[in-house]
């Protein structure tokens, strides 16, 4: 008698494997997305990439067979991760070796996931060539939002994407002299400088390592789950590892400023030196700035869970008000100790620049397809969709602060998740700042579903866009 498929799907979705087998599943993905990332197609310098090495490699799978590496290649990475996840009590029995520490297997898993993407060219993103010529442009003694990329040629300057030449950035400054540092020491080689982006990135993933599970057990969470949930999911992975973008150092530093909150909970840490945290975490990326939240609410969460809803708000908001005030001054005084500025901000309308999957995005691109087919000027258009999308993500940014009050982390969880979504754009390496926080939170098995769902279908709808969008002439 067949087995009813509504029986066989469920059991496929809980199974898990013990032993060498995710790890084995995910190096042959991340291998095939690091070989298919080598073709010269993805590179945008006149004669690919600037290592005759890597084209030859990347030339080694012809077109089309180098985008479905990529693709098959997510696909392995999302099965071997979640095949990797630690029992729970719905688990059945799990096949292989004798089961070890689920927080070793899973930080031995990612080190052995990375191997292959360590020295390829940017995985699904080009930032990395942004990064570098960033980097090159403070080198030279030159301010990049004033000067714009390419600005100052250079090494790099050949191998940016011509959609942002001549453009400056909406990075804070921190940002910036990272990317200096990094490609100084990297001797501005035309490659190593791009490739050396990483290292940064790779930084913050073992601060985020550390922290992740003490903030978990603080919290009363599963430390175990939620360093896979939060930290070896294939967003982390493809966009923080393969494409090194400058999001990682934001993440690990921002938590680093909650866990500080949690642990000392007095005025002092809670209000002043967390925050503080939080502003430097801005200055790598001005979206920490909500954690704020979080480092106020946390250390009187029992008595926010408690109180009625108007003592509940007045009791948030005004810590919060102090610890926002706190990590803006500190903010405000990395930028200007930078010597760059607050010339990021001429910048903020680029975000939009690149089409994303944000709703209000494609809403725009939409209309913007349709004016100018009847030869109509669709400035307007996208001027009220951005009013919309801002009000927008405001009411909802307010709905969240109300609706978990109680739960500060929730409202920074999912406010920042919001913000990617509502947002001008939704790149796939915002949202593992959200999924962070949310592998902090008791979350219902509904919710924690539609999470996981919504991290592997971005992930695999990303990489497929990616080579689709690479094989329009």
């Amino acid at each position: 008698m067949p087995i009813p498929s509504d029986v066989i799907v469920p059991d496929l979705l809980r199974r898990r494997l013990d032993g060498p087998g995710p790890a084995a599943i995910g190096v042959l993905g991340t291998l095939l997305i690091g070989w298919g990332s080598c073709h010269p197609e993805f590179a945008h310098g006149p004669d690919g990439w600037p290592s005759p090495l890597v084209n030859a490699i990347g030339l080694a799978l012809p077109l089309p067979a180098n985008r479905f590496a990529i693709v098959a290649g997510v696909l392995l990475l999302v099965a071997a991760w979640w095949l990797l996840r630690p029992a729970d009590r719905d688990d059945g029995p799990a096949s292989g070796a004798p089961r070890t520490s689920p927080r070793r297997r899973t930080l031995v898993a990612m080190a052995l996931w990375s191997l292959p993407l360590l020295l390829v060219p940017p995985v699904l993103s080009a930032d990395a060539v942004l990064y570098a010529d960033l980097g090159w442009i403070v080198n030279q003694g030159q301010n990049p939002y004033l000067v714009g990329l390419t600005g100052a040629g250079g090494p790099y300057a050949p191998h940016v994407d011509p959609l942002w030449a001549g453009s400056g950035v909406a990075y804070p400054p921190l940002a910036l002299l990272t990317d200096a540092l990094v490609v100084k020491v990297a001797g501005f080689a035309s490659y190593g400088g791009i490739v050396a982006m990483r290292l940064p990135a790779l930084a913050a993933l073992a601060v985020i390592a550390w922290v992740l599970p003490r903030l978990a057990r603080d919290l009363g969470v599963d430390a175990d789950r939620a360093l896979w949930w939060g930290l070896a999911n294939p967003l982390v992975m493809l966009h923080f590892v393969g494409g090194a973008h400058n999001d990682a150092l934001m993440v690990a530093v921002a938590l680093v400023g909650v866990w500080l909150a949690v642990r000392r909970p007095g005025w002092l840490w809670s209000l002043l030196i967390a925050p503080a945290v939080i502003g430097v975490a801005m200055a790598f990326k001005q979206q920490a700035g909500l954690a704020a939240l979080a480092c106020a609410g946390l250390p009187v969460a029992a008595q926010l869970a408690r109180s009625s809803l108007p003592a509940r708000l007045w009791l948030l908001g005004r810590r919060s008000a102090v610890a926002v005030l706190v990590a803006g001054v500190v903010f405000a005084g990395v930028t200007m100790a930078s010597g760059l500025g607050f010339g990021w901000t001429r910048w903020l309308s680029l975000m939009g620049k690149a089409g994303t999957a944000a709703p209000f995005s494609l809403l725009s691109q939409a209309g913007e397809l349709l004016i100018g087919a009847t030869g109509g000027d669709p400035s307007w258009w996208l001027a009220a969709v951005g009013t919309v999308s801002t009000l927008t993500l405001l009411g909802v940014l307010g709905w969240v602060l109300v609706r978990f009050a109680d739960r500060p982390l929730a409202a920074v969880a999912w406010g920042s998740l919001a913000v990617s979504v509502l947002g001008q754009s939704m790149h796939p390496w915002y949202i593992p700042w959200s999924v962070g926080l949310l592998a902090l939170l008791p979350l219902t098995r509904r919710q924690f579903g539609w999470a996981t769902g919504f991290v592997v279908a971005f992930a695999v709808w990303n990489a497929v866009q990616t080579v689709v969008w690479h094989s329009v002439p």
